[in-house]
Formats: structure tokens, sequence, C-alpha cells
């Protein structure tokens, strides 16, 4: 059992649910503590509070900027969670931050490792940005899949039950040419269905998205120009 297989497990929950599912469920494979108190609990407590934090900022942006946070944002913010996880001030907090622990990673196999703290919760944020990235790119492309056939589906092995989209040199050399990807109908079309995807997934939807017409059936997104921009660079 490693790390990733079990937050595959947990696909389709939300950020935050499918993080402690995959720890809760891998630090009880490993035969480590995860009970209130106990330094692990902290810490992971700690990365979701931090998670959900970062969640909030991107769905609620009160402008461009907030959508995506500078360092030194990050940090006062990861900060801030530690200390009130932690019951200390922040100058304590971030002392405490700089020691090793003994926590759960992929490698080596034995799925301990002594790390620093800090770094440990600090992976929340590449991993949603990794996250974030993988769900625009699939929505773009299995958009331009429907709309104009792009791609064929494959397994990586007979037994797999995942299929991954793939598309030929020629059909992503037209995607660049002239920036159709984001310049024509399609694109732009496939570049919004990517756009939702990414507000769903931070939990945005109930704030971002509508639907209006006689049936309900066309969709308006309002958001910030920095979603959109997050979005289409990622894609791009």
């Amino acid at each position: 059992m490693t790390l990733l297989s079990v937050f595959l497990d947990a696909a389709g929950l939300s950020p935050a649910v499918a993080f402690r599912r995959t720890l809760t469920v891998y630090c009880d494979h490993c035969g480590l503590r995860f009970e209130p108190g106990h330094y692990l609990h902290v810490i992971v407590h700690s990365q979701e509070r931090y998670l959900e934090g970062l969640l909030e900022e991107i769905r609620t942006a009160r402008c461009s900027d907030d959508v995506y946070p500078s360092t030194a944002k990050v940090n006062a913010s990861l900060l801030r969670v530690a200390a009130s996880t932690l019951h200390l001030s922040e100058d304590e907090a971030a002392i405490k931050l700089q020691q090793k622990l003994m926590l759960p990673v992929r490698k080596p196999a034995k799925g301990m490792a002594l790390v620093v703290a800090y770094q440990y919760i600090k992976r929340v944020m590449s991993h949603l940005n990794s996250s974030l990235t993988s769900t625009a790119v699939a929505a773009f492309f299995k958009h331009m899949h429907t709309l104009k056939g792009m791609g064929s589906w494959t397994s990586r092995s007979a037994s797999s039950a995942r299929r991954i989209l793939k598309l030929s040199t020629e059909e992503c050399s037209e995607l660049l040419r002239n920036e159709s990807f984001i310049a024509d109908s399609c694109g732009r079309l496939a570049m919004l269905e990517a756009l939702a995807s990414v507000v769903e997934e931070v939990g945005g939807t109930p704030l971002m998205v509508s639907w209006s017409g006689p049936n309900k059936t066309s969709r308006v997104i309002r958001c910030r120009f920095g979603h959109f921009a997050n979005v289409s660079c990622r894609v791009s």
C-alpha cells in the first residue's frame, strides 16, 4: 500500500476529506498512532486547516491577486494555522515547525522518515497546485475530444480500468497553431469547461456558477479574471 494508491481510492471526495481519509488509512496500515494530541494528528490537522484556508482564499477572492497568493502570504497563512493548532504564539510555532519528526512518506518503503514539520505542511500548496492543474487539463482535453473528436482513449494495461486520453503530435500542433486552443470557438468552450471544473474542485460552484434561460440550460460563470487566468495558464 502506498500514499498514492490510498489517495486514488479517495477520488471523487473533496480535497480536505480525501486528504484526511488518505492519511488515516495509510497510518492505520503502517501501525501508526493517529489520535487527538499525538504529534502526527497535530501535523495532519494543520495540513487540513491550511488546505481549507487556501481553498477558501481562492473561492472567495476579492481580487485577482487573491486567487494565486504570493509566497509571503502563503507562509503567513501557514504560520497562523500552525500557531492556532499548536496553541502557541506565531514565534513559538515558527520554532516548533523547524523540528524534524517521523512522518509518513512514500519512500523509503517502510513509510516513515525524518522530515522538517514546516516542509511537510507546506507540501499542501504544491499538492493543491498539482491537483488543480490535473483537473483543468483533464476537463479541457475531454471537452475537446467531445467537440472535435481529438485524441483517443487508451489503457496502461489490459487489466487497468483507468483510461488515458492521448493526443497525436499532429493534434497537439493543431491546437498550438495560431493559439487555436484558446482562440477558436471549440478552444474557448473547452477552456470554460476547465474553469467550471476547477471552480467545482475548490468548492466555489455555489458562489460562481448559475444557470439561466427558460429551461436553465445556459451556464453563467461569474468569477475574477484571476480565476480564468489561473486555469488558462495551467492548460497552456
